[in-house]
């Protein structure tokens, strides 16, 4: 049975249709990867699925007791609350059950015969193992270590934290909810290598149903086994992963291909026999050649149609081209140092780029990479011996936050103010990268991720810079964007530099790797396949690789259960111990005060002439002394455990 079924899900926003009569399943264990063109609406569909979004039309059912958590492209956050706070809050419940655990043993060492809070006792115990919530705090510790958060972070205010970073709380909030079926929306836009691989390796092994949508081609190949391609309002499924839906997809359209053309080859024929025998039925005035020719179009008209294969992808209309060749240097970067605060990030780092290089510059997540890259735009030049920039090149520059936008300024305004040209000739600029005439009055504050990425791309081939900074330029393209841009950047005859996570990408396009490493540039003079390569192999000769450091411990089940039960059982041993304590304390207090009226009595007893009770008095007084003295050894006994 579904976890999640859609069924004639339409969809639009005062507008033309998202989605339109679409069906579809979420089955246990299914792994799913949502692909489709920017603007198609697969995160509409995902908000549908996960029961956030109403559509116009159809409707979504949910198996009995499935649970679900939806991680957003940018977390809501409560102002003040830290991320370990924000984390730890998903477990609140589990700790209410845990404090009425402990409250309902107290009560138990006085009323053991208690049947309905025995009955609680199970019932809070039950839920409790059900759950599987052990140790959270190292539990969100490990989550947010392998999602690469520095621990300095840790206890940070939600709201200081940029939207990427919060992209990659929600994530971690999600998959330590565990639940049924997770619906994740760019999962890896800002994870870095290693968290990368730290998910694919979650992935899978989770016992939940996964759809995410993801433009990562790297993490579809390796975690999904179900491709939905979303387009043209309609979600197709696909088996397999994203290479194995590249190939299907490729051979339908050759085969649809093929069959088109057989088709209107016979077509032609058909309809060209037609016209002789209506040629000839004119000609000898013959009704038995024009009542052929009458067959032969009824068989043509007949015919299933194939469409033709419409595979032709929307293209950028343009190219990145340099204004000049620049001398053999590109960069230099010399003894550069840089610190936040008491954060050093650089420590007397140095390399050189010469003209025509492409490089990539890796490290993780706070290791300084696009600190260097604004260093670069700001102080580099040919007079700076740090940062030297060749005499004649000029530097280009693709921000990941977008934060180079002004966005108040219409998108029409802003690409005539950078490329200095007038508005017919920006709007024909913008028109090239697929912005129509009803956009070009937008503000720019209005464009999404995509949008944006696609206008800095628009300046960028405008300003026919010689060394190009990329700083993420795939993180919100689409995947035939990704792959257009990766076919401008090879046609590039310029020098880059780029920061990216995007393994296909940059296994594409990279011809060296520099490495931010211990507050240094270590620079590797070979491709990124081969780094990648020979770093995994280090790790694993190590056996001590930052990827296992990340990953969480695989305890079994039965392991956590059992492990759970003995800190229970220590904790209902302490608690009776502690309870026995009080009483004895309580008790002795009795004693002591009946042990000194019994000594009192038989003081008066032997003063005055009632002897005669003196033997049952004393009878008493040793009864309530050998008590006394038991109670205080087994007080000293459970005491001596405190030490």
């Amino acid at each position: 049975m579904p976890l999640i079924a859609g069924s004639q899900i339409t969809m639009h926003y005062s507008g033309p249709n998202l989605l339109e009569d679409v069906d579809l399943k979420v089955e246990p264990g299914d792994r799913i990867g949502l692909i489709g063109p920017n603007g198609s609406g697969k995160s509409t569909l995902i908000k549908i699925l996960q029961g956030s979004l109403e559509p116009v039309r159809g409707r979504v059912g949910r198996g009995s007791g499935v649970t679900v958590g939806y991680q957003a492209q940018e977390l809501e956050v409560t102002e003040g609350v830290t991320v370990f706070g924000e984390l730890r809050s998903i477990f609140d419940e589990a700790d209410r059950r845990e404090k009425r655990l402990r409250a309902i043993e107290e009560l138990l060492v006085t009323t053991p015969g208690d049947q309905a809070l025995l009955a609680e006792y199970e019932r809070l115990q039950a839920s409790q193992e059900t759950s599987g919530v052990y140790d959270i705090d190292r539990r969100v510790e490990t989550m947010l270590r392998s999602l690469g958060i520095a621990e300095s972070a840790w206890h940070q205010p939600l709201d200081r934290f940029s939207g990427g970073e919060r992209n990659v709380i929600g994530l971690a909030r999600v998959l330590l909810l565990e639940p049924d079926v997770m619906f994740l929306d760019e999962p890896s836009n800002h994870l870095d290598m290693e968290g990368v691989e730290w998910f694919i390796d979650f992935l899978k092994h989770t016992k939940a149903a996964v759809v995410m949508v993801s433009h990562n081609r790297h993490l579809l190949d390796q975690s999904v086994r179900t491709i939905w391609e979303l387009d043209r309002r309609q979600v197709r499924a696909w088996t397999g992963n994203y290479k194995d839906y590249r190939r299907q997809k490729e051979e339908e359209m050759a085969l649809l291909e093929r069959q088109f053309k057989t088709q209107q080859r016979e077509i032609e024929r058909l309809e060209f026999q037609a016209r002789r025998l209506k040629d000839m039925a004119s000609a000898y005035d013959d009704p038995g050649q024009a009542k052929r020719a009458k067959a032969m179009e009824r068989r043509v008209e007949r015919m299933d149609k194939i469409e033709r294969p419409d595979d032709r992808k929307r293209r950028f209309r343009a190219a990145l081209k340099t204004e000049a060749r620049h001398g053999r240097i590109a960069l230099t970067v010399n003894d550069f140092s840089f610190s936040y605060g008491d954060r050093v990030l650089f420590d007397k780092a140095n390399v050189e780029i010469e003209f025509g290089e492409r490089v990539c510059l890796v490290g993780p997540n706070g290791a300084g990479k696009t600190t260097l890259f604004r260093q670069i735009l700001d102080e580099g030049g040919w007079d700076n011996p740090t940062l030297r920039v060749g005499k004649s090149v000029r530097v280009g520059e693709y921000r990941q936050l977008h934060d180079s936008l002004e966005e108040e300024q219409s998108i029409q305004n802003w690409i005539s103010y950078q490329t200095n040209q007038p508005l017919s000739k920006s709007a024909d600029l913008l028109h090239r990268f697929f912005f129509t005439r009803d956009d070009l009055g937008r503000p720019i504050s209005t464009l999404s991720g995509g949008e944006k990425s696609r206008l800095q791309l628009a300046r960028l081939v405008h300003a026919q810079v010689n060394l190009l900074l990329l700083d993420e330029p795939t993180n919100h393209l689409d995947l035939d964007a990704c792959e257009q841009v990766e076919e401008m950047l090879g046609e590039y005859d310029g020098t880059l530099l780029v920061i990216s996570h995007d393994r296909y990408f940059l296994d594409k396009l990279v011809t060296r790797v520099i490495e931010v490493a211990d507050q240094k540039l270590v620079d590797h003079k070979y491709g990124f396949t081969e780094w990648w390569r020979r770093k995994v192999a280090a790790r694993e000769k190590k056996r001590k690789s930052v990827l296992e450091d990340r990953n969480a411990p695989k305890i079994d089940k039965t392991a956590k259960k059992r492990a759970y039960e003995e800190q229970k059982e220590r904790q209902r041993a302490e608690n009776r111990r502690r309870s026995r304590i009080k009483k004895l304390e309580q008790s002795i207090a009795k004693l002591e005060a009946k042990q000194d009226e019994l000594k009192s009595t038989l003081e008066t007893i032997y003063s005055g002439d009632r002897a005669h009770m003196a033997a049952e008095i004393s009878k008493q007084f040793d009864d309530v002394r050998a008590k006394l003295a038991a109670s205080y050894a087994e007080w000293e006994k459970l005491a001596a455990a405190d030490d």
